[in-house]
């Protein structure tokens, strides 16, 4: 089977909501505050939080995160809207039954279910193992939180940590079965060998047990949950000890342009844009080594703007899960 997951690529493909950097300068402006985007994006989170918990004696975590929920939500993605011809419907139309996605909002959903609405009751109340929507037919995990509930949005080390932390407790959990010639079992283990079941409500065995395919998502290196999920399977795989034959697919949508930050580089043969451009396809390449030493298929989708690229995606991933479906 297929497994989508879809990064704010989607999102702001469609004018629906802003880049995280734009996100943390609205919020940055509300409070007095100014945003570093040369920070990952869990530090640029966690130095803006501390520059508002100090200069507003109001302010809280809570919030703070609340303001994120609300910046997310933008007014596009809160109105009844016709999806048809969007992104969001092209892709939930594939023939993938799990939707993975990084991002807060219910866009997803609501190309889906145009009258969709979170569920008011969940167990998980911090993290995001196991809480999914059920939308048309298809089953979406929110796996960084949801802005319905913001105290689950996974916003600085702490959360990143603790969602880790989870991760790893459930994929090593001992089963207390011991395997011939391999030691102690455990739940992965016993997933992979057929002796377990799959947990129908946890998305992290997706990443050992389906094809994979990413899209929208700059896997920037802040995102640690999905890192481990990649590297743990990666040398699983490698040293033989699991029996892993999933893909895991990373479709890259990133354009070699440089927006006119100076209104002096509008010519094609400026020096700024240039080295701009330089250094976007050295970033390029560097992430593409990366992810082919983590045993991740890249694949760069063709076409000279950011429509004509997610397209050619869409193109590719009708192949790709039309051919795992059947």
């Amino acid at each position: 089977m297929s497994v989508l997951l879809l990064g704010n690529g989607v999102n702001q493909l469609e004018g629906l909501a802003p880049g995280w950097d734009g996100l943390l300068k609205q919020i940055a402006a509300k409070h007095g505050c100014k945003s570093d985007a040369s920070l990952s994006n869990i530090l640029g989170y966690e130095m803006l939080e501390q520059q508002i918990l100090r200069n507003d004696p109001k302010a809280t975590v809570r919030s703070v995160r609340q303001s994120i929920a609300d910046g997310v939500q933008t007014k596009a993605l809160l109105e009844k809207r016709d999806w048809s011809g969007s992104v969001h419907t092209k892709l939930t139309a594939l023939p993938v039954n799990t939707i993975l996605t990084t991002n807060y909002d219910y866009a997803l959903e609501r190309s889906l279910d145009a009258d969709f609405q979170p569920a008011r009751f969940s167990a998980e109340t911090t993290y995001s193992l196991r809480r999914f929507h059920d939308a048309g037919g298809k089953r979406v995990f929110h796996v960084h939180g949801e802005c319905g509930r913001p105290n689950t949005i996974c916003l600085g080390y702490e959360h990143y940590a603790g969602t880790l932390q989870k991760i790893r407790e459930q994929i090593v959990l001992s089963t207390g079965k011991t395997m011939p010639g391999k030691g102690y079992s455990f739940q992965l283990a016993d997933i992979l060998r057929g002796l377990t079941e799959k947990p129908a409500d946890s998305w992290i065995y997706d990443f050992f047990l389906e094809d994979v395919y990413i899209l929208g998502l700059s896997l920037d290196v802040s995102e640690l949950d999905l890192w481990w999920l990649l590297s743990y399977r990666s040398k699983q795989r490698t040293a033989g000890r699991l029996p892993i034959e999933n893909r895991v697919v990373f479709l890259d949508t990133g354009r070699d342009e440089v927006k006119d930050e100076r209104p002096d580089c509008a010519r094609s043969d400026c020096g700024y844009r240039k080295r701009a451009l330089n250094a976007r396809r050295e970033e390029r390449q560097r992430k593409r080594a990366l992810l082919d030493s983590f045993g991740v298929e890249y694949v760069m989708c063709a076409g000279d703007s950011f429509p004509a690229q997610y397209d050619d995606a869409l193109r590719r991933l009708k192949k790709l899960c039309g051919r795992t479906a059947g």
